[in-house]
């Protein structure tokens, strides 16, 4: 005998306290699933923009290796009198200058149809151009909004905005994640003296370009001593400006802007934040037994690209 409609129906639902049990658990899997999805995303992100730096950091290396090859100068000019004081070419435009690592958007408004790469870039020295594709936004300073070379943001007397820009390069960390940095220079000669005609190697330009690169979405942690694949969840890399020790600050280029970060100073001081520009990120929150109340160290690695010329034309 058929059933009504209705007792159908009842039969195929489930019993009401099953129904509640249930009413948690796409939200459940959800929160499984986001954890490997933003992990994923988080690499993809950040390798890739690895990636993309490395690649323009290349093209520029070779773009100022090959030109300084091929351009009349004199034998006993050094690498650091042609990169920053010589001039190259009849029109004197020096290959690159520490002044053109900061430009500055609210002293510098841009009229309108005018462009930053068309009409503005291309009056730099030619490293300058090709390192203006890699700068970033920075709105650390109130009421300016700068776009810059990534690295600790430093005072200048020549540069038009007063700022420039320094490389930390982090020599060690100890138990506490401390960090101890030496200062590099952002182009620098590989092999010192080996420009000049009367050097070993007899003239060559050879040439690195430091890039700071420090990852927006993942944290950095320090060596897991137990087992590469052991849990590092309570060893992160506290941010802690006050007690870093710089190993050659007389080589530094310029004063700090920036002060120290700790936890006092809030958890988002942003991935270039910070007096030595290491930066901090908030991703344990307030949590005292893990960082002591600090925030953490992004993921960073300074990418280098080197090129090597032999000079063609001695003046």
């Amino acid at each position: 005998m058929d059933l009504p409609d209705g007792e159908i129906v009842a039969r195929k639902r489930l019993p009401t306290p099953l129904r509640r049990a249930r009413r948690g658990q796409s939200l459940v899997e959800f929160a499984m699933v986001a954890l490997v999805v933003y992990l994923l995303l988080a690499a993809i992100l950040t390798f890739g923009h690895a990636l993309y730096v490395a690649q323009g950091l290349q093209q520029a290396a070779d773009l100022a290796a090959r030109e300084i090859a091929r351009t009349p100068l004199g034998a006993d000019a050094t690498f650091k009198e042609v990169l920053t004081d010589g001039s190259l070419g009849p029109d004197g435009a020096n290959i690159y200058s520490e002044d053109y690592l900061v430009y500055d958007l609210n002293l510098n408004d841009l009229e309108e149809n005018q462009s930053f790469f068309h009409d503005i870039v291309q009056d730099w020295p030619l490293l300058n151009r090709q390192l203006a594709t890699l700068m970033i936004v920075d709105n650390s300073i109130p009421g300016r909004r700068l776009l810059r070379y990534p690295g600790a943001l430093l005072t200048s007397d020549t540069a038009p905005t007063g700022l420039t820009v320094g490389i930390p390069l982090v020599m060690g960390r100890d138990d506490a994640g401390i960090e101890t940095i030496r200062w590099v220079p952002v182009v620098e000669e590989i092999e010192p003296r080996s420009f000049r005609i009367d050097s070993e190697r007899r003239g060559i330009v050879a040439l690195r370009i430091n890039y700071p690169f420090q990852s927006a979405s993942m944290s950095s942690f320090r060596v897991n001593d137990n087992d590469p694949f052991a849990p590092t969840i309570g060893s992160p890399h506290a941010a802690d400006d006050g007690a870093v020790t710089e190993l050659n600050p007389d080589e530094r280029p310029g004063g700090f802007v920036a002060g120290p970060v700790d936890g006092s100073q809030g958890f988002h001081a942003g991935t270039y934040g910070g007096q030595y520009g290491l930066g901090a990120q908030g991703a344990f929150g307030r949590v005292d037994e893990i960082t002591g109340g600090r925030p953490v160290r992004p993921f960073r690695r300074v990418i280098s690209a080197q090129a090597i010329y032999r000079r063609e034309i001695f003046d």
